[in-house]
């Protein structure tokens, strides 16, 4: 299986919906996002880290395999366990606990998961409650339910588009602007992206 959802230190609302999605995935946690697997009341079959954010009540609670990290290193656990993952071969990538929480954080998520999609991988963002999704140049359809809020920012800067939506923009260069912001889908919506890139915010 291919398929990797990683378990990051930012929060996650741990929901039945979301313990039943995970199923489909190898599970692999970074240091304190182990807790967010005894709040789902799953195993990874990997935990990695430093350990330095994972009290010991935690670390006697979670029995997964561990990898100890340095903690005098240049990368964050976070960062360390997506490379793991790219050496199992992970094609897909869902990252939880990457969203809210420290913004140096959530930024460096943000950034890394364009990395991702760079080489090829479909990744996915959430906390539990909002998703995001990197866009690189090209055509992205989803499938979205009717009144379905989201918004669509250049990041930093993309010419773009959006089909399916109340407020549908054709192809326009965009940077530093709110103006793509609490957009709602009239159903499935076509993202086109002819420059730079973008994130996709469901909320």
């Amino acid at each position: 299986m291919r398929r990797f959802a990683l378990l990051l230190g930012g929060p996650l609302l741990a929901t039945e919906a979301l313990k039943e999605r995970l199923r489909g995935y190898r599970l692999l946690a970074a240091d304190s996002g182990g807790r967010h697997a005894l709040a789902l009341g799953l195993t990874p079959e990997l935990w990695l880290g430093d350990f330095d954010s994972s009290p010991p009540w935690l670390q006697e609670a979670l029995s997964a395999p561990k990898e100890v990290l340095p903690r005098e290193k240049d990368l964050t656990d976070g960062e360390a366990l997506l490379r793991k993952a790219l050496e199992l071969g992970a094609e897909e990538v869902l990252l939880l606990g990457a969203l809210g929480g420290r913004l140096d954080h959530t930024l460096v998520h943000l950034e890394l998961a364009f990395l991702l999609a760079q080489k090829g991988v479909r990744v996915e963002l959430t906390d539990g409650l909002t998703r995001a999704f990197p866009l690189l140049p090209g055509l992205h359809a989803f499938p979205l339910e009717p009144k379905t809020p989201f918004s669509l920012l250049p990041f930093p800067e993309a010419t773009l588009g959006v089909e399916g939506a109340r407020w549908d923009l054709p192809p326009t260069a965009l940077k530093a602007t709110s103006r793509t912001l609490e957009n709602e889908a009239l159903g499935p919506i076509r993202v086109r992206v002819e420059a730079g890139r973008a994130l996709l915010y469901l909320f």
